[in-house]
């Protein structure tokens, strides 16, 4: 097509255009006008063959005609937009005064309805319930907890580093936040911790890159021993398992923060599927690990006074999954609402 003939034709376009009613009918002027075969596109070829000055003139009106066929659609494209959106609102407008049909309310997760439970516990022994930033330093993380610049731990095969923020990361532990409380309450001192926790790990039936750690501490200048770790460890157990007794035993294990540093475990038998805590039980589970708290970790916490502690800690997912005969850690983020609403509670 001559150029002088698009010209004449270009408000002719410019009005199909900006008279198109649907997508399709859109992109099919579109097509026709500066698609690949389209008469503008075709016009643009033809230059090939022209003279220098004759490209430049006829290129520079092809390229006006071209940009108010470009301003065009890109118009009547943002208003079938628009009116899609408007239909859609008004066509699917909710009316929330209206009755609620379902009798399904929602509820609490099971991993809240466990922590609101673990920490009215511990409130109501006078317990301090605490928790800590999520992202950490090394100093906290790591180093107040005496562990080395050499463990395995803090390589980032095991833990999540910030890029561009040297000695940040994403706590592995909620140990740090038991150093936050010696600096900022001193001793004596009960505390617990509830938080989420990040390990580099692979997402799979028992580990998850994001989890739940409890952790426990109680530090006092008046003698305090293993005794008092075993005895709050049990009467804990008892709680959240709903048992009336619960039997211990301590292996012997290493942690960097704890000497002497030990793992528990407890008597259990099973029943419909389901873990029964009971100190008629036939076998032992590990659940946790624990220990008296290491001189090092007083130290770095500024106490120089002579005093005792323990901790303990464990994941609250695992506890979770143990006492409701839940076997893969993947149900417990999962979106499957007939699993949600089957260990929910009303809120």
């Amino acid at each position: 097509m001559p150029l002088q003939e698009i010209e004449t034709n270009l408000e002719y376009w410019e009005k199909a255009i900006l008279g198109a009613s649907t997508f399709q009918e859109l992109e099919r002027l579109k097509a026709d006008i500066i698609g690949k075969s389209g008469v503008v596109t075709s016009a643009f070829k033809l230059l090939k063959g022209a003279s220098a000055d004759q490209k430049k003139e006829f290129g520079e009106k092809l390229n006006r005609v071209k940009s108010r066929i470009d301003n065009a659609l890109a118009k009547q494209r943002q208003k079938l937009e628009d009116y899609a959106v408007s239909e859609k609102l008004k066509n699917e407008a909710l009316d929330i005064t209206l009755p609620v049909e379902n009798d399904h309310f929602g509820g609490l997760h099971i991993i809240t309805q466990s922590l609101r439970r673990i920490r009215d516990y511990y409130s109501s022994r006078g317990f301090l319930v605490l928790d800590g930033p999520e992202i950490e330093t090394e100093f906290y993380n790591f180093d107040a907890l005496n562990i080395p610049k050499h463990h395995p731990a803090r390589q980032s095969h095991d833990t999540f580093y910030l890029k561009g923020h040297d000695g940040m990361l994403l706590r592995t532990q909620t140990s740090c936040v038991q150093i936050r409380a010696m600096q900022k309450y001193g001793v004596p001192l009960r505390m617990v911790s509830i938080g989420k926790t990040y390990r580099n790990d692979q997402l799979d039936a028992t580990h998850s890159p994001m989890f739940h750690q409890i952790e426990g501490l109680v530090v006092d200048t008046k003698p305090i021993t293993i005794g008092h770790l075993k005895s709050e460890l049990r009467k804990f157990l008892e709680f959240f398992f709903e048992t009336d007794s619960a039997s211990l035993r301590f292996r012997p294990s290493f942690f960097p923060f704890t000497e002497p540093g030990m793992e528990f475990d407890c008597r259990y038998t099973k029943k419909d599927g389901k873990l029964i805590i009971s100190s008629d039980g036939d076998k032992w589970i590990e659940l946790g690990g624990a220990g008296m708290v290491h001189p090092n970790v007083f130290k770095s916490c500024g106490i120089e006074e002579e005093v005792y502690g323990f901790a303990f800690g464990l994941g609250l997912e695992r506890i979770i999954m143990l006492k409701y005969g839940i076997t893969d850690i993947r149900n417990l983020y999962d979106t499957d609402q007939r699993w949600l609403r089957y260990y929910g509670t009303c809120a």
